[in-house]
């Protein structure tokens, strides 16, 4: 008897206690603004989050289809988007594309000095450049209807209007700037998240000279190497650097070699009286070969970006690098790449395949050893690998 009235009694005070907790809890709610959602500790909400990996890619998109003996000349999708059967054709292929799994595409313009063809846009020829500027408007609405969420948009200039050729005549370096200045409106009008490559492999390299203390090395082509720092400083006076990777890369098969590419970059990126201004990411093409695969490629540019940034004062040292080309859909690359990844700890973005297989079924003869694939491409591979 007289435990059921001790256990009454506390049953009552615990009840009176709860009723006073839950009444201040009640008060003090009705007092303090609610809670934001949690983030992670000590994360301010600028702040960006980790990098946790490269982002779903791509394809290099260039051509509507491809000819007989891989002839692409005809058929570049920019040159000939005003024609409603082209433009036809290019949707269908971007939405069998997203369908595929790619979520970011390189997209670009060819161009040369009087010499129009179907891939090539004349630099020379104003209406020519209007209508070509209309086009990559329309081809970016369609890709941003396609649901893609990304491009990387490259200059490809050819012939005597393109630094790294024998025949490159400086003269035009004004043309070449002009026909960036017609182009970039639309793409940074198109409402996609955009870098631009202002010209394809286009980075090039010193003499690497013994008796030239580094890094201050003489170009080893002097009509290229102040033709592209020329490009770059009316650019970067123009629009600054945050939307452009600059000049993308080839990756050599000589780790020397490619060390003095990046170390040139001093020299490229000066924007005037010794005072560099480098891009934030970089963009490089990968394509293994029987004397450096893709693991020793992509890791010989990442060691040169070390050895010329190791205190990360110039920002290369620990800069993301986009491959912005490699072989298309193929398993060797991605587990190279993947390895070269995981080995360097670089960070990549994303990767955008180029339409050239290297299997043994591969179409060879006539063009087929630049680009042997027709649209629409796949992702089937890849993505496999966290690509």
């Amino acid at each position: 008897m007289f435990v059921g009235r001790r256990a009454g009694g506390l049953l009552r005070r615990a009840a009176t206690l709860l009723a006073l907790a839950l009444a201040a809890c009640s008060a003090f709610a009705a007092a303090v603004p609610p809670r934001l959602p949690i983030g992670p500790r000590d994360t301010p909400p600028t702040r960006q989050f980790p990098y946790v990996g490269p982002l779903r890619g791509g394809s290099n998109f260039l051509w509507y289809t491809l000819g007989p003996g891989c002839d692409r000349e005809p058929y570049g999708i920019v040159p000939n988007y005003h024609h409603a059967e082209v433009r036809t054709q290019v949707r269908a292929q971007l939405a069998a594309m997203f369908a595929s799994g790619q979520a970011r595409l390189s997209l670009g313009v060819y161009f040369a000095h009087s010499v129009p063809t179907g891939t090539a846009i004349d630099s020379s020829n104003p209406a020519a450049v209007t209508q070509a500027a209309q086009n990559v408007a329309d081809l970016l609405a369609d890709v941003r209807a396609a649901g893609f969420h990304a491009v990387l948009f490259r200059f490809f200039p050819v012939g005597v209007i393109y630094p790294p050729n024998d025949n490159f005549d400086p003269s035009l370096v004004g043309e070449y700037w002009n026909f960036i200045h017609a182009i970039r409106p639309a793409v940074a009008g198109a409402g996609l998240a955009y870098l631009i490559d202002l010209g394809v492999e286009s980075l090039p390299r010193d003499s690497d000279l013994p008796f030239i203390p580094d890094p201050w090395k003489y170009p080893r082509n002097t009509d290229w190497s102040r033709a592209v720092r020329t490009l770059w400083q009316d650019y970067y006076a123009a629009f600054g650097s945050a939307d452009t990777i600059g000049f993308s890369s080839l990756t050599d098969d000589d780790p020397d070699v490619m060390r003095s590419r990046v170390r040139h970059m001093r020299y490229v990126y000066d924007i005037g009286g010794g005072n560099p201004r480098y891009p934030a990411t970089f963009a490089i093409d990968v394509y293994g070969d029987t004397a450096a695969n893709e693991t020793i490629k992509f890791t010989q540019f990442d060691r040169a970006l070390r050895q010329e940034d190791s205190s990360g004062a110039l920002g290369w040292r620990d800069a993301p690098v986009i491959v912005a080309e490699t072989y298309y859909d193929d398993p060797v690359a991605a587990e190279n790449l993947r390895a070269a990844m995981n080995s360097t700890r670089r960070k990549v973005p994303f990767l955008t395949q180029w339409p050239l297989d290297r299997g043994s079924g591969a179409p060879t003869g006539g063009n087929c050893a630049a680009t042997n694939v027709p649209p629409p491409f796949v992702w089937s591979v890849y993505g496999h690998y966290g690509f």
